[in-house]
């Protein structure tokens, strides 16, 4: 009896069922798309990356340190040495090379789809000219894509017509320890506040920077309401998929999001920038990414590998693209066809130049949902900020320092 065909585990997303029909075809192998709370739940918390059941993860850089600490991942290192994927390790910039390496230095993961995240807009609502005419005698300066959150502010208000449906920006409030812990840590690294103290084990969140966080978001969804209630049960897909619809004149959200904007009524409308930075504080663009790597309950190490090498090359990198995720090879971002498909590629050398990741934890799991409950009760309203951000602080405080990476 022939060998199954391996199997890749990864996350649900439209783009990502139609890319990877294209690749794992020549690749000799299919693929699996559960919704992201039950791929965590299945590879990080249970046994899927150790049972057999999977050989190939598609796993976001944020569950990297627990995968790595508890051996549920397969280092690459001796398999990229026989048989490195084509044009390793230049062909991708350093931002997607270092979240997939280990506390010893060995490698875990290939990139698959990156962000970073980006400021997302309405290239049309923006140039128009009544707009700008009224934008600039409410607020005494021209309107242009938001530099900072006190003008992300402005223009969320202004652009918000709630008698008519229409919100000024848009957030990804489903509580899945995704966009909801991401939009925390924009505001308060670009504030000058940190999560880990500078013993690189103690985690903090009283501080001024992290109240400060908590206010301006909870003041987007209730005291300005410039987000749309029903954003409270959209993740990171829906968020922009409303937006593609055409429901917001800008949001902060994965570069990727762009793409969505082919055959909606925003297409060609969209352009992007850099995510805004506080007033006289810092640009911060959190970078996180989704990497292919090798499952530890796999039968076969290297015929998984295999399928990794064979969905990294140019070609199946396009075809990423083409079918709506993000190519994370530079050169297709410098391809002129593969620029074509969405307004970020030109940006992205520059983009990954300033990015930040999340902390390289083996506790990052209670660390998230954490969180995710200080930004969902702030979602929900009704709680001082203030108390809510000492709740989520105590929290933090009385999660062990074991596991620690250096």
């Amino acid at each position: 009896m022939a060998d199954p065909a391996p199997v890749l585990l990864g996350r649900e997303f439209d783009a990502f069922d139609r890319a990877l029909t294209r690749q794992l075809r020549a690749a000799g192998a299919r693929h699996e798309l559960p919704e992201i709370l039950d791929l965590q739940e299945r590879v990080v918390s249970g046994s899927a990356a150790s049972s057999g059941e999977a050989d190939v993860l598609m796993v976001v850089t944020d569950w990297l340190p627990a995968l790595i600490a508890e051996r549920k991942i397969l280092p690459l290192d001796e398999l990229i040495a026989a048989a490195p994927p084509e044009g390793w390790p230049d062909a991708w910039h350093p931002a997607l090379r270092a979240q997939q390496r280990g506390p010893d230095g060995s490698t875990y993961g290939v990139p698959y789809h990156c962000g970073p995240q980006m400021l997302l807009y309405r290239e049309d609502i923006y140039a128009d000219p009544r707009q700008r005419e009224g934008f600039a005698r409410r607020f005494g300066y021209e309107l242009a894509p938001p530099d900072t959150w006190s003008q992300y502010r402005d223009q969320a208000r202004w652009f918000t017509d709630r008698e008519n449906g229409r919100y000024g920006t848009i957030l990804a409030g489903y509580p899945d320890e995704h966009n909801t812990v991401y939009d925390f840590l924009t505001q308060l690294w670009s504030r000058g506040g940190e999560l880990v103290a500078g013993d690189g084990v103690t985690l903090t969140l009283d501080t001024p920077e992290a109240h400060e966080a908590a206010r301006f978001l909870y003041g987007l969804w209730h005291t300005d309401r410039v987000v749309d209630p029903a954003a409270a049960e959209w993740d990171s897909v829906t968020s922009g998929r409303h937006f593609a619809a055409g429901e917001a004149a800008f949001m902060v959200n994965w570069a990727g999001f762009a793409a969505m904007a082919a055959g909606s009524p925003t297409e060609g409308k969209v352009g992007c920038a850099p995510v805004p930075r506080a007033d006289g504080g810092k640009r911060v663009a959190l970078n996180s990414y989704w990497v292919l790597a090798v499952a530890a309950g796999t039968r076969d190490p290297k015929a998984a590998y295999d399928v990794i090498r064979e969905v990294s090359t140019p070609a199946m990198d396009r075809i990423t693209a083409e079918e709506g995720g993000v190519a994370t090879r530079r050169d297709n971002w410098s391809d002129a066809g593969v620029a074509a498909l969405a307004p970020y590629y030109a940006q992205f050398e520059r983009a990954h130049e300033s990015v930040r990741s999340l902390p390289r934890d083996a506790r990052w799991p209670r660390i998230s949902a954490v969180l995710n409950d200080l930004v969902a009760a702030l979602i929900a309203g009704g709680a001082d900020p203030a108390a809510l951000v000492l709740e989520a602080h105590a929290r933090l405080s009385a999660i062990s320092p074991a596991g620690k990476e250096n």
